[in-house]
């Protein structure tokens, strides 16, 4: 794997912008984020930055500065800027020179009257890597949403860009999975065991809790990208009159057939994400045996009995969350080649459409 690095989070300071108007209102920790407007300048950076690392594999990570507010109801979180946070493994650079590096950033920001309220980082995606175990992909956001509740993380996947459209998406941790979360980093356990994702019943068979699924870690936020009117004024003279115009019109490169590498390059990595699968199932069902095993010595010889709580304490089951981390990336495998799969069936039907009537 890449080296990875867990971003700086900056405590947000939200500015006037949004206050003075009576239809807006800042977004409170309780309320919904219903959707993320992205301006086309962030895009154009996120995808520049990427491209200068030069190696689409490589992990490239920035943060988002804008704020969330909510008019008529609906919450929205626009992102107006961002900026990249340096390319660098642990043995670079401290945490303390990250940190120190994105607060001289927002302070440069400030002041040249740029908005500098952070709302969220990005980073790069070499085919649904951002949700390999190893990256630090749910800590951090961890990190975003305890400190700013409607942070949300971008993922740029330049693979999957270079077929024809951008593939950038919007993600947040669920209220589920925060608490959850929250309350055993709070509490010093162990992690999400067997019985901590099992659902739970009374002796009714009332559901008293759901569990934890791989529906339940991550929820996708909707993205409208947002241009000024001044932009898409000059967008609509290149494309009618201006001299970029022939070019603009010329998009064929939607209707690329070469699809053979992405679902060769798909189905490999789903095929070692099940078999990652299996192997922590199986590490998980080895420590689970021998974790009972140490409780019944202990209770062996122990001079009074131990309570279950106590014996759970000193010898805990196994965390599974990096089993759930692992399922949760061979469904969005999965997903991945259904979805283009689909669409490379439209573009032969349309490409057979059009050799049949050429005119």
């Amino acid at each position: 794997t890449q080296p990875s690095r867990v971003p700086a989070v900056a405590t947000p300071s939200f500015g006037a912008r949004g206050m003075t108007e009576p239809m807006y209102g800042v977004a409170t920790a309780g309320t919904r984020l219903d959707c993320v407007q992205i301006d086309g300048l962030v895009v154009l950076k996120i995808i520049k930055h990427c491209r200068d690392e030069g190696n689409p594999s490589v992990m490239i990570s920035g943060q988002l500065l804008g704020m969330d507010i909510t008019l008529e109801g609906t919450t929205t979180l626009e992102v107006t800027s961002c900026f990249p946070m340096p390319h660098s493994s642990e043995e670079d650079q401290s945490g303390e020179e990250m940190e120190s590096y994105a607060t001289e950033m927002l302070r440069c920001m400030r002041e040249v009257n740029v908005d500098n309220n952070t709302v969220g980082w990005y980073q790069s995606s070499y085919m649904n890597s951002w949700l390999d175990p190893e990256r630090p992909t749910v800590a951090t956001q961890f990190q975003f949403q305890d400190t700013v509740p409607k942070s949300v993380c971008l993922v740029y996947d330049p693979v999957r860009t270079s077929t024809g459209s951008v593939h950038l998406k919007a993600y947040r941790l669920t209220d589920r999975f925060m608490a959850k979360y929250k309350q055993h980093l709070e509490s010093n356990e162990h992690g999400f065991t067997e019985q901590d994702i099992r659902p739970k019943f009374d002796y009714s068979g009332k559901c008293l809790d759901e569990g934890i699924t791989i529906e339940d870690i991550f929820e996708e936020v909707p993205i409208r990208i947002h241009n000024s009117t001044l932009v898409n004024a000059m967008l609509y003279d290149w494309a009618c009159e201006g001299t970029m115009g022939a070019k603009m019109h010329c998009d064929f490169e939607r209707l690329d057939l070469s699809t053979r590498p992405f679902l060769e390059k798909s189905m490999e990595l789903m095929l070692d994400g099940i078999e990652n699968l299996r192997q922590d199932q199986e590490r998980s069902e080895y420590r689970k045996r021998d974790a009972e095993r140490k409780r019944k010595d202990y209770r062996r010889n122990a001079r009074e009995e131990p309570s279950k709580d106590e014996m759970m304490k000193l010898f805990p089951d196994p965390s599974r969350l990096e089993g759930l981390l692992i399922a949760n990336q061979v469904s969005s495998y999965c997903n991945s080649i259904a979805n283009f799969s689909g669409l490379s069936f439209n573009k032969l039907y349309l490409i057979k459409e059009l050799q049949e009537n050429p005119k």
